[in-house]
């Protein structure tokens, strides 16, 4: 898969992704803010933290040690990707690095989501196309399946 064949799509609301001590109690007063009909949202736990990535309009409770960072707007690169595939996130994140933009990404059994900052959307867009990227403003499926 070369450079010109990888699309990216912009979701169209804004993200927060926020942080937690990874205690049975954070895990089960966050899911429910897991919504599946949301284009885009992620749980990941490990030893250390319960990382979640929510559309920025949801309000969770209030939480102790609760750490949030707003304002976050995703990519995804569209289509499914093979797992043999070799260096699909580094051609995407290493022209935003040349061109000084920050990137938090997040990768899925099928795919790969960039997240950028919100005042760096276009610059991303445009580093993205200059590069040879096709990158389309919103994405909107025909439906969304809880599998």
């Amino acid at each position: 898969m070369s450079a010109q064949s990888l699309t990216l799509v912009l979701y169209p609301t804004p993200l927060s992704v926020h942080r937690l001590p990874p205690t049975g109690d954070n895990i089960r007063a966050v899911t429910p803010f897991l919504a599946p009909t949301t284009l885009m949202n992620s749980l990941t736990i490990t030893s250390s933290e319960l990382s979640l990535i929510v559309p920025s309009p949801t309000i969770l409770p209030n939480l102790p040690d609760l750490k949030t960072e707003a304002g976050w707007r995703a990519f995804q690169v569209a289509g499914t990707l093979d797992f043999a595939l070799v260096g699909i996130l580094a051609s995407i994140t290493a022209p935003l690095k040349e061109a000084g933009v920050s990137v938090f990404c997040i990768s899925t059994f099928d795919t790969d989501w960039i997240l950028v900052k919100e005042d760096t959307v276009e610059e991303a867009r445009r580093v993205w196309q200059n590069v040879g990227f096709n990158v389309l403003d919103h994405f909107y499926p025909q439906e969304v399946s809880c599998r």
